[in-house]
């Protein structure tokens, strides 16, 4: 069995929105992982989704990463974690006085103490796939909001997170760039990286889900998906 990257035990959440919470589950995420997220209430899904990003405390529950356990409200345990998790949804932000190329490598600046870095080869390769390579020396505020969802998409990718946690990427990413949205999947994939994401877009779960997180009723549980020999 493989060991567990993220391990949340005994975890409740409190009732967000118009979500009932979820009360005292468990869940685990190893490599190879791609967990498709279905729920009965939208705000349970994206609250279980924050909870998995660290950015949403419970109200009880353990959280270890690689098997460490995480005080998650100690900056230092939470340094160890939270920079290798990548982080793609809607509620995301860019910090409003730094460029573009600065917020995509301000994880490199702090962990190489080297502000003089550029972006690598592959990243300046999927700025101009992204189309926003001559927006990198403006600041968020000159963007569209379609152009700041890909900065916050590129610099996510730029982390070389361990896990990768996206939510409603159909939106987020936007419908016409679909066939970007699955070369995120496969290269992750492919490396054996564990995916968790919401999504209401049936081609994505049919085609990468091996895993479904089924919350109903402030309850969660997870199943495997049996795949026919013929899908990929």
């Amino acid at each position: 069995m493989a060991t567990s990257i993220i391990e949340m035990s005994n975890y409740s959440l409190a009732p967000y929105g118009s979500g009932h919470g979820i009360s005292g589950f468990y869940f685990a995420l190893s490599t190879g992982d791609v967990c498709a997220i279905e729920a009965q209430h939208p705000d349970d899904a994206n609250d279980f989704l924050r909870a998995v990003a660290t950015l949403t405390r419970p109200i009880k529950g353990t959280y270890r990463y690689e098997g460490k356990r995480i005080n998650l409200k100690s900056y230092k345990d939470m340094l160890a974690c939270k920079p290798k998790i990548g982080y793609i949804a809607p509620d995301a932000a860019l910090i409003s006085n730094l460029t573009i190329r600065q917020n995509i490598l301000i994880q490199r600046y702090y962990f190489e103490n080297d502000l003089t870095i550029d972006l690598d080869d592959k990243i300046q390769s999927v700025c101009d796939t992204f189309g926003i390579c001559s927006k990198l020396d403006k600041r968020p505020a000159e963007l569209n909001s379609m152009e700041t969802q890909m900065a916050i998409v590129i610099r996510e990718i730029s982390k070389k997170p361990s896990v990768l946690l996206l939510d409603r990427p159909e939106d987020f990413i936007g419908h016409a760039k679909f066939d970007i949205l699955v070369e995120i999947f496969n290269d992750w994939i492919g490396k054996k990286k564990p995916v968790v994401f919401l999504s209401y877009d049936r081609r994505l779960i049919r085609r990468f889900a091996n895993r479904k997180i089924l919350i109903t009723n402030g309850a969660l549980t997870t199943v495997d998906i049996k795949r026919s020999n013929g899908e990929n």
